[in-house]
């Protein structure tokens, strides 16, 4: 058994959760209002490519795009949070697909 925390502790432990929380950012891609969405390859930024999208959620009401479809070979898409970016390692190289605005 462990001592008793008195009321402070408690509190700066939950802001202290609080804190963290909010300071952490959201990247998820959540799919525009029109539901068309743009990818660029970070390779070539020039153009930007209309994606086809294989699997969505819904979160709080938004809808979030899971996997997209590769422009290149097909095959889906994950989304990964380091890159901020989507992934598609099936043909050969490495692609990173960042999701873009249409304008």
């Amino acid at each position: 058994m462990g001592r008793r925390q008195t009321m402070m502790e408690k509190y700066k432990q939950q802001m202290k959760a609080y804190r963290k929380k909010r300071m952490k950012n959201d990247n998820t891609p959540f799919i525009p209002l029109d539901g068309n969405v743009y990818i660029m390859d970070t390779l070539n930024p020039t153009k930007k490519i209309k994606a086809e999208v294989v699997k969505k959620r819904t979160k709080q009401h938004r809808e979030i795009i899971e996997s997209l479809a590769c422009p290149i070979c097909g095959n889906p898409m994950e989304w990964d949070s380091a890159w901020e970016a989507f992934v598609c390692m099936k043909h050969g190289k490495k692609a990173i697909y960042e999701v873009v605005a249409e304008g």
